[in-house]
């Protein structure tokens, strides 16, 4: 059994999600690690779609009714197309949207499936690390086929995960986990993206700091206003002036500017 090594000093205040993100195997360089972040596609609102012919190819959300002043859990593509997205008011969503269908959410169901696909991700490892109902961390470094390729994993598992639920999935790879989250976004849906050690550095230099995982709207655009809109932007700090703008988790921030 590898031994997981915690060290969460100056994080005090930052989510768990991102907290374990900084999680590195003892005994063992952290960029030769195999790192799969799978991400269901819209997840609640194609299943409904899926179990629902009617609502297919229509802006969907699942979630409250804007008379009961609820909030959208999850937008379908077609919906996202009108700047709809998660916890959106209803009412606002229904401005936007004036033909979008609200759907009643079914969380038993969408457990199920997600048990479901749990026990994919079991056929290939048992280093799993679920973030919600939808989405998840595999470490595949080592796994019980014995592929040596992270990508045919990422594949094999998507491909699952489609014929046995209908449903698709979009899949980062990389070494890490902060990098395998960012990719498994960048070809979204039913995409598949790698981000391999050698292009970490470029890439992270390039990418813009509201992508970065753990920065917000309110730290972006904080970042922005000091100049810094990108990893490399980012990277031109030292860590004493960033926890001096942003406190304790300036530290953090400190952190990901070296990720490549």
């Amino acid at each position: 059994m590898l031994g997981l090594v915690l060290d969460f000093t100056g994080f005090r205040n930052v989510p768990i999600t991102i907290m374990l993100s900084l999680v590195t195997v003892e005994g063992r360089d952290p960029r030769l690690r195999k790192i799969i972040h799978i991400d269901m596609d819209a997840f609640y609102a194609s299943v409904e779609q899926r179990d629902h012919p009617a609502y297919r190819g229509k802006p969907i959300v699942v979630g409250g009714r804007p008379e009961q002043r609820g909030a959208v859990a999850a937008a379908s593509y077609e919906a996202r197309e009108y700047g709809i997205h998660s916890a959106l008011p209803a009412r606002i969503a229904q401005q936007r949207c004036p033909h979008l269908i609200f759907v009643a959410p079914r969380f038993t169901v969408y457990r199920q499936i997600s048990e479901h696909i749990r026990e994919i991700f079991s056929r290939y490892t048992d280093c799993i690390e679920p973030l919600a109902l939808d989405e998840a961390y595999l470490d595949v470094t080592e796994n019980k086929p014995g592929e040596v390729s992270a990508i045919a994993i990422a594949r094999a598992i998507r491909q699952a995960i489609h014929q046995e639920t209908q449903l698709t999935a979009s899949a980062g790879v990389s070494f890490n986990k902060f990098l395998a989250k960012i990719a498994s976004g960048m070809d979204k849906p039913d995409g598949l993206y790698v981000i391999r050690p050698e292009q970490a550095a470029d890439f992270v230099a390039t990418l813009p700091i509201e992508k970065f995982h753990g920065i917000g709207k309110v730290t972006a655009t904080k970042m922005h206003g000091l100049g810094i809109h990108t990893g490399a932007e980012l990277r031109a700090w030292e860590e004493g002036d960033l926890v001096q703008r942003f406190g304790k988790v300036g530290r953090f921030y400190y952190s990901r500017r070296h990720l490549g």
